[in-house]
């Protein structure tokens, strides 16, 4: 049985995501696992932090993961959920507790970058998409779950570095029974001697899931190219790279990163080059 795992601060953003995670479980026959991690600030004293302190934070976590577990098996009875806390921070946490346990399907987070009041430049999002080995979905606040019937990967049309991402994408959207689109965007016009074709590689590598291959050209506003075509084509899922020889360390780098990361259309969903580094 696959496994999910969502993680928790106990905030709206995050009881929505683990929500999300619950229901897609729940379609896809997968147990899930709801994980809290806490830290405690850093002591700029020789003076250690009391012991009963450390037990009651750790009590309190562990009383708010029983109680929401409690309600999630109520409405999803026939899903396996666990709850589980650990000290430390989350991307630590997660890979503690994957070391010793079955490697997860899916990471499944809120993203709270997507939240209307929130200016963050920095998030746990980015850091999750940047620095873990599993796939990572992130969940826009408030963002219903439905089926996931179209996914589309932003693609920049190198399969040196991908084989690994693309090998998953492709399984993922067989899994799901998902209509997958690959996304190709150029910033030159297209002419007679700037015609595209989709790497070879790549379209073996993607061919089971029978993918969709869009090229777009003079494209000058990356962000809004790649919502509008999700609007239009009632994409549930973009699915991107993040590592160094991506679409996502290229095109969407620092201030295009950033600007998906705060979009509210639909989760965006990581894989990765490699699944160890």
């Amino acid at each position: 049985m696959r496994l999910i795992i969502t993680a928790t601060d106990f905030s709206e953003v995050a009881k929505n995501a683990t929500q999300y995670a619950c229901q897609l479980a729940a379609d896809q026959d997968a147990r899930v696992v709801v994980l809290h991690s806490f830290s405690f600030p850093v002591m700029f004293s020789d003076v250690p932090m009391p012991t009963n302190m450390i037990n009651d934070v750790e009590s309190e976590s562990e009383d708010q993961i029983k109680a929401m577990v409690a309600d999630l098996q109520k409405a999803y009875p026939a899903t396996d959920i666990q709850g589980l806390v650990i000290d430390g921070n989350l991307i630590d946490s997660i890979e503690k507790y994957t070391a010793g346990n079955q490697e997860p399907w899916l990471i499944v987070l809120g993203n709270s970058m997507a939240s209307e009041h929130s200016s963050s430049i920095d998030s746990i999002v980015i850091s999750a998409f940047k620095n873990l080995k599993y796939p990572v979905l992130a969940v826009p606040p408030g963002l219903s779950y439905k089926r996931v019937e179209k996914m589309c990967l932003a693609f920049d049309n190198k399969h040196e570095g991908n084989t690994a991402a693309l090998t998953q994408l492709k399984e993922m959207a067989m899994q799901l029974n998902a209509e997958l689109h690959v996304l190709n965007l150029q910033d030159d016009v297209l002419n007679r001697d700037n015609t595209t074709d989709i790497d070879e590689a790549a379209i073996d590598i993607l061919t089971p899931a029978h993918p969709h291959f869009h090229i777009l050209y003079d494209v000058q506003h990356i962000e809004k190219t790649v919502e509008d075509f999700m609007k239009t084509n009632s994409v549930d899922w973009l699915v991107m790279i993040p590592r160094k020889h991506s679409f996502f360390e290229g095109l969407f780098h620092k201030s295009h990163t950033n600007a998906m990361a705060h979009s509210r259309i639909a989760p965006i969903l990581a894989l990765h080059e490699t699944k160890t580094e």
